[in-house]
């Protein structure tokens, strides 16, 4: 079941919540500040600790721990065909949201890519989003259409 609900962390109310029956698991993704957490991301969870162990430092720094004991990351977004959204800066006051499409690969280049694989992200013409811009960001990859 999915639902909006009030974020965590920036208090929008553009945050999906999604209860995942099977697996008796909620997530959450705010389309306001971009930031993602489940009840599976708390402090020293085997889930934080592997996204500490391979996040960039800036993902690192941007942790945000809500009053239920939640860890919030930014989210990157990845539509393979489409593009890719994710945090681009140098730290936790000097960052944006960018947004890289996917150009398909050229049949000269495609030895250089895993076989099957038909598009890359565009990083030439990244576009740069306020932080409050996450959801212009996911527009400009086409994630709504999707």
């Amino acid at each position: 079941m999915e639902k909006l609900v009030e974020c965590k962390r920036c208090s929008g109310n553009a945050c999906y919540e999604q209860q995942l029956t099977e697996q008796n698991v909620t997530t959450w993704l705010c389309m306001g500040c971009g930031f993602t957490t489940s009840t599976l991301m708390v402090e020293g969870s085997k889930v934080v600790n592997d996204a500490i162990e391979t996040a960039p430092e800036l993902y690192k720094d941007l942790m945000y721990e809500d009053q239920s004991g939640n860890v919030w990351l930014p989210s990157t977004i990845t539509l393979p065909a489409k593009g890719m959204v994710f945090i681009d800066g140098v730290n936790k006051t000097n960052w944006k949201w960018a947004a890289a499409k996917a150009v398909e690969i050229l049949e000269e280049e495609k030895s250089k890519y895993p076989e099957g694989q038909t598009h890359k992200m565009d990083m030439k013409n990244i576009k740069h989003f306020e932080q409050k811009d996450f959801m212009d960001a996911l527009e400009t990859i086409g994630f709504f259409a999707v």
